[in-house]
């Protein structure tokens, strides 16, 4: 299948293109669960890898009153700071409310804009979706939107920028997220076609994770805890999410760095 393609994923007949896998259950058929710390992904290996333009819909259910879980779609070449958009987070705040993001490399550091979904209750299952266009990136919940970017806003690939990858993780022991189905539809393309029959398939497990620097919390009606200083990213790109000499990345290291960074600060981060 062409990255450019609809896509139809529906975790009742394997994992399709996400094949970046880490500690993820699918003993459930139609469904994949992420709880401790765990993520999937498709393989962002350059700025042609994952997809552009178009709509992305996935139904998931977040659990927990915590950061954790995340719906997250990373730059294609797996560089960070860079186009990192996140259309499901929770706030730090202990009430479980769910927010927007949208990241961009600003000379060297991350920056980003973030936007709280009023009245989208955790604990139940969703439609997340995000409308990516030349110059606009609308997430909406459920049909109803919550969130429109019109600045610093990238452009696709077919339009001299890069792809994103879709991708889910969660990093906290006291939260999950639940997916039960992915679509995307290229911008003026066709819905992707339906799978026919469900096939048993075998679990396995990874995948990617973010944070942010300079992310302004103003906008959010609580204060920030100090511990958040913490989510500062390397200037010079993003050492967490780069493969060794073998081409893979380390995730068993990433999750011990996030429980020493927990024990270290009180605060869950890579």
């Amino acid at each position: 299948m062409a990255a450019t393609d609809a896509l139809h994923i529906s975790f009742d007949d394997g994992f399709g293109s996400i094949g970046n896998l880490w500690n993820v259950d699918a003993s459930v058929s139609g469904e994949v669960t992420l709880s401790g710390y765990s993520a999937m992904m498709e393989w962002a290996v350059g700025r042609d890898a994952g997809h552009g333009y178009g709509t992305y819909t996935i139904n998931a259910k977040a659990e927990g009153n915590e950061p954790g879980p995340a719906i997250i779609f990373w730059p294609g070449d797996n560089q960070w700071p860079g186009q990192e958009i996140d259309l499901l987070e929770i706030t730090p705040d202990g009430s479980g409310r769910q927010y927007g993001t949208l990241h961009w490399n600003e000379g060297g550091h991350d920056a980003y804009e973030a936007v709280v979904y009023d009245g989208v209750q955790g604990g139940v299952f969703h439609d997340y979706t995000m409308v990516w266009e030349a110059g606009r990136i609308t997430f909406k919940v459920d049909g109803v939107e919550k969130a429109v970017f019109t600045d610093n806003v990238p452009a696709d690939f077919a339009h001299g920028g890069m792809k994103n990858t879709i991708g889910f993780l969660n990093n906290n022991p006291d939260t999950s997220i639940t997916v039960r189905d992915v679509t995307y539809t290229p911008l003026g393309g066709a819905a992707p076609a339906q799978p026919a029959a469900p096939a048993v398939e075998t679990p396995p497990a990874i995948a990617e994770v973010v944070t942010g620097e300079e992310q302004s919390w103003d906008d959010y009606a609580y204060e920030v805890p100090e511990q958040q200083a913490a989510w500062a990213a390397e200037p010079e790109g993003d050492p967490r999410f780069q493969p060794g000499p073998d081409g893979v990345i380390d995730w068993d290291a990433l999750a011990a760095k996030v429980m020493a960074n927990y024990e270290a600060t009180g605060s869950w981060f890579v």
